[in-house]
């Protein structure tokens, strides 16, 4: 490619990262989560259940973490959340019921961060959130209700941090994001409101109220002033909206026909999504431009259509947004050239066809985009190929295919890619052995040259 001696993936390197359960059935590997190099993830050998593994960033054979539940059932973690050095997740050990544990992959350093709730029933906690070195979550703990919680990862330093229907009942708290040091969320309850929670000060405020039969939802921070949300009255369509902190600095951008906007991604001081497709059970939706990508920058003259990629009503259904190098990277269908791989700089004229990876009407349908350190990761479906691994630098013409992991024309579909260490890891299928992780070097180019040889 071209690239010089810089780190790059080593594409037809990849290989498979222990067979946890021998056979066409997999261990189902999910959450691969990067911690100091290593990556821990969730998989079933067949004799513990599920339960977290890790490896180290050389791809070496994972080992178990702790079997937190002996026997088949598991523990299933679930919501795995970095915070510094440590890895938090809930988990069911069969004892105390799903609560808060943490873990530094190692046996001794995996413990339960607090009994919330004593009993097999568990707090069950949710959300998992990190604002400013503390880890906030809604749980219940069987006195007042699901409320907000947080901790610094120890058990004294877990508290309830705000009740928002004091006693035993709860609102529904949802959407629980970080947002310039602060925590945003949303409460449904006789209203809709969306607050924020200043970790430092303990200070909570409204910035947003609805009416009871409202969804708030897709919260996305831009820039570092800007949180961009989006509405729904009650009506099945969304208002875009943007908040500055402030209750006077709350206010509707635009109102969208059809389904509701998806996707929504923060570049810079802006957000990107797709929007102007039909609804679910087939209400217009922008019957001149259909589906295609828009951009806010916060202000009503700032929020607009991007490019009409496929003009006419169908439009070219952006989706998988992604951010890379000061671009975002998507897939569309342009009506010629089928599903394929586009990037933006944000104008018409910056929006280009990366790489036509399979010519024709249907396209690659390239999905499960990641970024890593300047590079793209994804899975397309070519003839003869079947659906595989790809990466690129992002230039156009710059795609590369990996190792073709499924045999023929069978798709191995990877998904879940991270960097750890010297190796990008993944999750692919393979008919002898089913779904398990494999990893891929990212070495400087001298060195994967060394590999190909």
């Amino acid at each position: 490619m071209g690239l010089g001696g810089g780190p790059r993936p080593c594409g037809q390197a990849a290989r498979l990262v222990g067979d946890l359960w021998p056979g066409a059935e997999g261990s189902a590997p999910e959450a691969l989560v990067e911690l100091d190099g290593r990556v821990v993830y969730v998989a079933n050998d067949g004799v513990s259940g599920r339960e977290l593994w890790v490896t180290d960033g050389s791809g070496a054979d994972p080992r178990l973490v702790m079997d937190l539940r002996p026997g088949a059932y598991g523990s299933t973690p679930r919501f795995l959340t970095r915070m510094g050095g440590r890895l938090f997740f809930v988990a069911d050990d069969g004892v105390h019921g799903p609560e808060l544990w943490r873990t530094d992959g190692t046996v001794k350093g995996t413990v339960l961060v607090a009994d919330i709730r004593p009993g097999t029933q568990g707090s069950a906690p949710d959300g998992l959130t990190v604002v400013a070195g503390r880890l906030y979550f809604t749980a219940d703990d069987g006195v007042h209700g699901r409320e907000l919680w947080s901790t610094d990862g120890t058990a004294n330093g877990t508290r309830l941090t705000q009740e928002f229907a004091p006693g035993p009942g709860s609102l529904f708290l949802d959407d629980l994001k970080e947002w310039n040091g602060k925590l945003v969320l949303v409460a449904y309850g006789s209203t809709v409101n969306l607050w924020v929670v200043d970790g430092h000060s303990g200070s909570s405020r409204v910035l947003f109220t609805g009416p009871e039969q409202s969804v708030v939802f897709s919260l996305t921070p831009a820039g570092k002033d800007r949180l961009f949300f989006l509405a729904d009255m009650g009506l099945g369509e969304a208002d875009l909206w943007v908040t500055r902190g402030q209750g006077l600095s709350t206010l509707p951008l635009l109102h969208f026909a059809g389904d509701y906007p998806a996707e929504l991604t923060a570049l810079g001081n802006a957000v990107y999504f797709m929007a102007g497709a039909e609804g679910f059970f087939g209400e217009p939706g922008d019957l001149l431009h259909g589906g295609e990508l828009w951009k806010s920058d916060g202000t009503l003259p700032g929020t607009r259509l991007v490019r009409d990629l496929h003009p006419g009503p169908q439009g070219s259904l952006p989706s998988g947004l992604t951010a890379l190098n000061g671009r975002l990277y998507f897939a569309a269908d342009d009506g010629v050239h089928g599903r394929e791989l586009w990037s933006t700089d944000g104008t018409a004229q910056g929006t280009m066809l990366v790489q036509d990876l399979e010519p024709g009407p249907l396209g690659s349908a390239p999905g499960a985009f990641a970024a890593a350190d300047g590079w793209l990761f994804f899975s397309a479906t070519t003839s003869g190929r079947g659906r595989e691994g790809w990466y690129s630098n992002g230039n156009p013409g710059r795609v590369e295919p990996m190792r073709d992991i499924a045999p023929g024309g069978l798709d191995s579909n990877p998904r879940g890619f991270v960097r750890a260490g010297g190796s990008v890891f993944f999750t692919a299928t393979r008919p002898e052995q089913g779904e398990e992780p494999w990893s891929l070097p990212f070495l400087p180019a001298a060195r994967c040259a060394l590999l190909a040889e």
